[in-house]
């Protein structure tokens, strides 16, 4: 009776040491994917846009441009809001031709709502790294995104 009940604890033991092994790795694997589909997402969704923005990002930002990641955010417009987030600045522009541009992303370094709000403005991109982490703790884990580097306001 003591060697069945061993055998049978052991055993469990066994199986929950393995499902625990197993449920590292395959979260693992998620992350790997969500990382994948974030960017593949990224190219699907976006238009080649014109050499404008890649010519002014050159300009104000002398790192090489990553060709795969496509720029379509839209270069001026009036700003209607900007918020500071955990990890960027967020700012809702309005392109020339009324379309409604929200979430793009900007440094903090140019989030600055009481001068930009309601002004038509150029944007300038860079690419940026981003912590690709769920809350606004370093975890070591980044992804490249274009965000808006500076801001002129147009007369």
């Amino acid at each position: 009776m003591k060697k069945t009940i061993l055998t049978i604890i052991l055993l469990l033991c066994s199986i929950l040491v393995g499902s625990c092994g197993n449920s590292s790795n395959s979260t693992s694997q998620e992350n790997k994917l969500n990382q994948e589909n974030t960017v593949t997402a990224s190219q699907s969704n976006s238009k080649s846009n014109s050499g404008n923005t890649q010519k002014l990002t050159q300009q104000d930002n002398p790192k090489p441009i990553n060709d795969s990641i496509k720029n379509d955010n839209p270069t001026f417009g009036t700003i209607k809001e900007m918020q500071n987030g955990h990890l960027k600045c967020y700012v809702s522009v309005i392109d020339r031709n009324g379309k409604l541009h929200e979430s793009v992303g900007a440094t903090f370094d140019v989030c600055e709502p009481d001068k930009y709000v309601n002004k038509n403005v150029n944007l300038f991109y860079g690419l940026e790294d981003v912590n690709d982490c769920q809350s606004a703790e370093p975890c070591g884990k980044t992804i490249k995104e274009w965000l808006i580097t500076k801001i002129e306001i147009r007369d």
